[in-house]
């Protein structure tokens, strides 16, 4: 491994300490970034507002479902509703130790994640209008966590440590697969009900479903919030991730990633 590498693995692990802020949730959803967060987001929020009788987001932005799932440092303005966050954090090294998770009084997590050839074809169609770069340069990255908001080694570094803690409390930490709230969204959100013990309503999850596809959410679009999140890719993974450019992801995959988190990581995923 690179030593800008495993400089920026040492400085996720030992000095990102925003997960010792967990302590006042009741629940925490963790997701890989391009994996369906504000989807399962206003799904959730939907969900919670009906069950809990307080008014729904007016959109899926990030601002909009603040009040429901928002930062681990404020609290909602919704006293009604149980207190929930989300975050893209790699968590500290200390999460490792069981003491720390009673002496932070730590939550139960919820860790939605997708394949990373999804994630990476998403990631740089959204942003490359501030990236400016071909998909070949960025596919090779950069080790050091400086250039890209989200590459392959960001990747590596957040799927093995969260595969790390997944290993060691499996009752902690509910993984939830993109594709698998694609193929059951009611099945995941009770399951996600179920890990937090929020009690979402049957009829709740039914409202949520039914607000979380692309065309009623293309309805609920913040005009104040960041573009292009409701994508249409037209490239097709195959055709992105071949010759070199495969050869690239695999090589990177190969020695960096130490947990799969349920995915062949190194084939192209099938359309769902």
């Amino acid at each position: 491994m690179s030593d800008p590498y495993n400089s920026r693995v040492w400085k996720d692990n030992w000095l990102n300490g925003s997960v010792f802020r967990h302590g006042r949730l009741q629940g925490c959803l963790v997701t890989s970034k391009n994996s369906g967060t504000h989807w399962i987001k206003y799904m959730l929020s939907v969900a919670l507002a009906e069950t809990y009788g307080v008014e729904p987001p007016p959109y899926f932005s990030e601002a909009a479902t603040q009040p429901y799932i928002g930062n681990p440092k404020k609290v909602s303005p919704f006293t009604e509703l149980p207190a929930l966050a989300f975050a893209h954090t790699i968590p500290h090294a200390l999460m490792d130790q069981k003491w720390s998770h009673s002496l932070f009084n730590l939550p139960p997590y919820v860790l939605q994640v997708r394949h990373p050839m999804q994630i990476l074809a998403s990631h740089f169609t959204k942003w490359n209008y501030e990236l400016q770069t071909d998909w070949l340069t960025y596919l090779k990255g950069d080790p050091s966590g400086e250039m890209y908001r989200c590459d392959l080694f960001w990747l590596a570094r957040f799927w093995n440590r969260w595969g790390d803690l997944k290993q060691r409390f499996p009752e902690k930490i509910l993984r939830v697969r993109y594709e698998e709230v694609q193929a059951d969204t009611r099945g995941r959100l009770q399951a996600i009900s179920d890990h937090w013990k929020i009690n979402l309503t049957p009829a709740s999850i039914e409202m949520a479903i039914e607000a979380g596809t692309k065309e009623a959410m293309a309805k609920k679009v913040d005009p104040s919030a960041e573009k292009n999140v409701l994508q249409k890719r037209k490239d097709d993974l195959s055709e992105l991730f071949t010759g070199e450019a495969l050869a690239i992801y695999q090589d990177i995959v190969g020695e960096y990633f130490r947990h799969d988190l349920g995915y062949d990581l190194l084939a192209i995923p099938q359309k769902s």
